[in-house]
């Protein structure tokens, strides 16, 4: 050994594996650690031997270092240090790096794909809500307003969107007001036509019908309603009256003017006359048709000239009857003594002759006078069966003739002047009577009355029926005309005051031949509903 340092005795010797690399023939040079932390170069070498017996030795130097190569020393040693520990440590680093680069791509993999998802859907957000708009709008939702974002095509298309919903939603809103307005003009029009006594039909260019109102129906006698695009020809099928009425109208309206004709129809209760009114409809798309039933009016004409007739003729006739009947008198009184006896039987049937006459005559402007008075009716609550039993009484006597009276199974009560409906019983009593007779044989008479309703109103009908010739049929309609008889006997007056009587009392009545054979007159009056 050799110490260059006399205060250290010996140095200290190498530790194991510097001894190991030795051993193994490698050389060792290095910076260690010395006391006081300071840092001492040491070097060691394997000694080559002198033989193979001789002993293995090595040549160990140990130099103390300075400060300052000790302090860039340790920094080596330091680094050094750390080196075999990163080579250590490489493949582990290496591993978690690639572990941790992994994850790190992973996660940015992930972000990329939710910012992608996240950037799609709010791209794809507005379409999707542009989608359900329009599914919304085509399912009848014309309120549909979306939110609009950003400017470019998609927020261009979003306020279009909704300017389209509004511009539905104003165009739906005045559809809406128009279709209300139309519902209102048209209840308004059904109302106002519902209440006309006028019938109202239009019909089509192709002669279909398309609307009528109830009154169409009620004057026609035919459900019109029901059968609304109908053609004209179906409807003609129907019955003659129909026929004839479509005719009319099939006859007029290849014209384009307005036309005015008057029609007659057969009716269950006589003869009917419509006054026509067809008036192109604009544009050329078809006509309307306004029919009016004047029969009862022209009825009342009839019947007003006929009274004014019955007045001048009874004013007329009146006065000079009671002289000339007086004068006969007067001349068979003063006369009958101053003629020979074998002409006082002549004498006596001349003035006999006169007076009868004048007294028929005193009958029938009785019967002008009846006719052509003012209605002045005192009206009260009787039982018509018994009114009718009542009158009935008076007719027993009639061997000839039997009178059933068919009582109904209730107690009618309705209000009528009681002479006045007497008085017609006892006319149409009397005509069957006296129209038995002509016909040469007995006649049974059968009396019936009963409650029906018709148009929602309570009527009481009364039927006089008998088995007897039956009325000639150009009679029916003309039955209660005035004048107008099947008697050779008779003013034709009677069933023409029965009828005036009727009328008076809201009511109305008609002739109908039986079968199979008779004839029957029917009257019906109101019924105050309780």
């Amino acid at each position: 050994s050799s110490i260059e340092n006399p205060a250290i005795i010996i140095p200290n010797a190498p530790d194991e594996s510097i001894v190991r690399r030795l051993q193994q023939g490698e050389d060792y040079i290095g910076l260690d650690p010395a006391a006081n932390d300071e840092l001492q170069l040491r070097a060691a070498v394997m000694l080559p031997r002198k033989s193979i017996l001789a002993e293995e030795r090595y040549l160990h130097v140990a130099f103390p270092v300075n400060d300052h190569l000790s302090s860039l020393g340790k920094n080596v040693q330091d680094a050094y240090t750390d080196y075999k520990e990163l080579s250590y440590l490489r493949k582990p680093l290496v591993t978690i790096f690639t572990l941790t680069l992994s994850l790190i791509v992973f996660l940015t993999m992930l972000a990329s794909i939710w910012f992608a998802v996240w950037i799609s859907r709010r791209m794809v957000q507005p379409l999707q809500e542009l989608a359900e708009g329009t599914q919304a709008v085509a399912s009848g939702n014309y309120n549909m307003q979306l939110t609009a974002s950003g400017h470019d095509e998609i927020g261009f298309l979003v306020r279009s969107f909704n300017q389209m919903t509004q511009r539905l939603t104003q165009a739906r809103n005045a559809s809406d007001r128009s279709h209300r307005l139309l519902e209102q003009q048209t209840s308004y029009l059904t109302t106002v036509l519902g209440s006309l006594s006028s019938g109202v039909i239009t019909i089509d260019n192709d002669l279909y019908l398309r609307t009528a109102n109830l009154a169409s129906s009620q004057i026609l006698g035919v459900n019109l309603q029901q059968r609304l695009e109908s053609s004209l020809d179906a409807l003609a099928k129907l019955n003659d009256n129909l026929h004839s009425f479509a005719l009319l109208i099939q006859n007029y309206t290849f014209k384009s003017v307005a036309w005015q004709q008057q029609i007659e129809l057969q009716q269950t209760k006589g003869r009917q006359t419509l006054m026509c009114h067809g008036t192109p409809l604009p544009g050329q798309t078809g006509w309307v048709i306004v029919f009016d039933d004047i029969t009862a009016l022209l009825q009342a004409q009839r019947n007003a000239a006929w009274g004014e007739v019955a007045r001048r003729l009874a004013h007329e006739i009146k006065n000079p009857l009671t002289p000339i009947q007086l004068s006969a008198e007067r001349l068979q009184h003063k006369y009958a003594s101053l003629v020979p006896p074998d002409q006082t039987e002549t004498l006596q049937k001349l003035t006999d002759t006169i007076v009868q006459q004048v007294e028929a005559m005193k009958d029938m402007v009785n019967e002008f006078s009846d006719y052509a008075r003012s209605p002045g009716l005192q009206f009260e609550t009787v039982s018509i069966g018994e009114l009718l039993r009542e009158v009935l009484t008076l007719y027993q006597s009639h061997s000839n003739h039997q009178f059933i009276l068919l009582n109904s199974p209730t107690d009618i009560r309705i209000k009528l002047d009681k002479n006045r409906m007497r008085q017609v019983f006892h006319n149409l009593l009397k005509n069957a009577i006296e129209a038995s007779e002509e016909a040469g044989k007995p006649v049974d008479i059968a009396i019936s009355y009963h409650i029906i309703v018709q148009q929602h109103m309570p009527w009481l009908e009364i039927t006089f029926n008998d088995q007897g010739p039956g009325l000639p049929q150009n009679m029916v309609d003309k039955l209660f005309e005035p004048y107008a008889t099947t008697k050779t006997k008779g003013t034709g007056l009677g069933l023409a005051i029965v009828k005036k009587i009727i009328e008076e009392h809201g009511g109305d009545v008609w002739a109908e031949n039986l079968n199979p054979e008779g004839a029957g007159i029917i009257i019906r009056l109101p019924l105050e509903e309780d």
